[in-house]
């Protein structure tokens, strides 16, 4: 059996590999909707309320906020979600999902969510709790050296 130190090396060895699959994953979902992988990835975003705003979205996405409105233009001509005014202040725009391809999206994802369900529904609450840090202390990583990097290269 494999001690702390193997499994910790085996464990970030297999991050990239799992990001990579993921981002497979993502492209050939985003192909079977008919949309490329950045409106996928801000299809997600505003299903989640993580965006709520072409600014949020723009924001989250790490693009401009002319990109984001294109963006969007093709996503409402393909009825995946819609701008509207925002009721806590009618000056700006909220995005809302739109449920007529919110079922094909939902169908596409059903296997990989049962998959995941399955495996958490298999951990303690001591493993959940570690895995939830990891992953919740690597995205914050993440978008802190996306920032960094961005800022090095002038981007910002």
């Amino acid at each position: 059996m494999p001690d702390q130190r193997e499994l910790a090396t085996a464990a970030a060895l297999e991050i990239p590999r799992f990001v990579s699959a993921t981002v497979l994953f993502q492209t050939a979902m985003a192909e079977r909707l008919g949309i490329s992988p950045t409106e996928l990835h801000g299809l997600q975003l505003v299903i989640s309320g993580a965006a709520t705003s072409p600014t949020r979205l723009a924001r989250a996405l790490g693009m401009t906020t002319g990109a984001v409105t294109r963006m969007l233009d093709r996503m409402e001509t393909r009825r995946l979600v819609e701008r509207v005014p925002d009721p806590a202040d009618r000056r700006r725009l909220a995005i809302r999902p739109l449920p007529d391809r919110l079922d094909d999206v939902a169908d596409l994802y059903s296997p990989m969510a049962r998959f995941f369900g399955d495996r958490l529904g298999n951990l303690d609450r001591r493993q959940l709790t570690a895995l939830l840090g990891v992953l919740t202390d690597g995205r914050a990583f993440a978008e802190r050296e996306a920032a960094r990097l961005r800022s090095e290269k002038g981007v910002d």
